[in-house]
């Protein structure tokens, strides 16, 4: 969908972010805050960020990478040499931001830590992202975003495993994604302070912390409530683990508590098979419940009758009866039928999909929310564009994603180089400019 006002600028028009990212959570950063206006340059090492080759069809330009990264420029230099470093250190203050999110301690090492930094430039906001945090006893490890989310209890949380009853990874990887919102929703906010008082700062992020506030109540402690349902489920569990039992014997335990503490029994927050593919129901108040109740036939069902206990043996196997109904009724018709039924009764229901048939949903084409590109290597492409939209400063998905070094001479030049020194730094090799 068209800007209202295609010559309206971004929010963040005219802030500079200087983002030295890799694989997905500060990556993911740069796209958002490039959505909203700001100018997000990549800072890549002459060779390109490792993540370029992630699934490459064509090298350096993976499609992973491309979609991460759309948004930015590129800015390729050496950091392992001085005279990086020293180019890095002479253009930060014409940057309002840096975006890191490399393992700790690098940072520190390539010359571009927190403390080196703000002494060059008191007024920079420097977002730093981890896998566990600054501080305790894993602060010092490296985390991918499935790492962190073991960590968390996402994974487990996720209630899935592999054939051989392994944990498996959550996709799309949550922990980066909610961590990049975050950190761009953090950066905004010291961004409104420094205008107030002049003053930059470092914010800290961190995907286990990302993970953790995503789950909120699972993680919260209420000793009133846990006594009931948490506390009996933890020991259960350990005791399974103390006794060799399987990672499906976990989830089993903890799915069996989780469901009896969600109310009554989800028979119409579930999914299901049809005749010619699956639906979900996503009913969670009594009016919707026996919208269901209606298009289904199961006005004999009692889940939503005061008293009705979860709990009872004879009402276990009960709903298990009932929910047998539902799936010999659903698989009947095909999800056409059963979309247009339950929506004139005003039950959320929806087709499952696959993500890789969305970019043509009419759905989604009519929201406007796929955008077309030519990239400079690879050619025609649509991406995703951004999550919101505003109505004075309009957000926009504005570039690809960059090829490497394609930036270099002009993030350099604005950094206050002059052509001599930029043709001394490319004969050099500390920076690449791509052709």
């Amino acid at each position: 969908m068209a800007d209202a006002n295609p010559q309206a600028k971004g929010a963040l028009d005219g802030i500079r972010v200087l983002a030295c990212t890799q694989i997905v959570a500060g990556p993911f950063t740069g796209v958002v805050l490039s959505d909203f206006g700001a100018e997000v340059v990549k800072l890549e090492p002459v060779e390109g960020e490792g993540y370029r080759n992630s699934g490459a069809v064509v090298p350096k330009e993976g499609k992973r990478f491309q979609s991460l990264n759309r948004g930015q420029k590129s800015l390729a230099i050496d950091l392992s040499k001085p005279e990086g470093r020293a180019t890095v250190h002479r253009i930060i203050p014409t940057f309002d931001v840096i975006v890191i999110n490399y393992r700790p301690g690098v940072p520190e090492r390539m010359g571009i830590g927190y403390e080196e930094l703000s002494a060059i430039h008191p007024g920079l906001i420097y977002c730093n992202i981890t896998g566990f945090g600054e501080e305790g006893p894993w602060a010092d490890k490296g985390a991918t975003d499935l790492v962190a989310s073991a960590y968390s209890g996402l994974v487990a949380g996720d209630d899935k495993m592999t054939e051989d009853g392994e944990p498996t990874q959550l996709t799309p990887a949550v922990s980066d994604y909610v961590t990049g919102v975050a950190c761009a929703a953090s950066i905004n906010a010291a961004l409104y302070h420094r205008e107030k008082t002049g003053l930059g700062q470092r914010i800290d992020a961190a995907l286990l912390r990302s993970a953790l506030a995503i789950q909120d109540f699972y993680v919260m402690r209420q000793p009133v409530t846990d006594a009931v349902l948490r506390d009996p489920m933890v020991e259960k569990v350990n005791t399974a683990r103390a006794n060799g039992g399987t990672y499906e014997e976990v989830l089993r335990i903890r799915r069996e508590y989780r469901w009896a503490g969600a109310g009554p029994p989800r028979l119409y927050y579930n999914g299901y098979n049809c005749a010619d593919g699956q639906i979900v129901l996503g009913c969670l108040t009594k009016a919707t419940r026996a919208g269901a109740r209606r298009v289904l036939g199961m006005a004999h069902d009692r889940t939503d009758e005061e008293g009705f206990d979860p709990w009872e043996p004879e009402n276990i196997a009960q709903v298990k009866e009932w929910k047998k109904q539902v799936q010999a009724t659903l698989r009947a018709h095909p999800v056409a039928h059963w979309i247009e039924a339950f929506s004139a009764q005003g039950v959320p229901v929806a087709p499952v999909q696959i993500p890789e048939e969305l970019s043509e949903d009419p759905h989604v084409q009519a929201l406007g929310v796929m955008v077309d590109f030519e990239h400079p290597v690879t050619g025609p492409q649509t991406v995703v564009g951004p999550m919101t939209r505003m109505s004075l400063t309009p957000t926009r998905a504005s570039r690809p994603a960059p090829a490497l070094g394609e930036h270099t001479a002009e993030t350099l030049r604005a950094g206050g180089l002059s052509e001599d020194e930029i043709a001394a730094l490319r004969t050099s090799g500390v920076v690449l400019q791509r052709e």
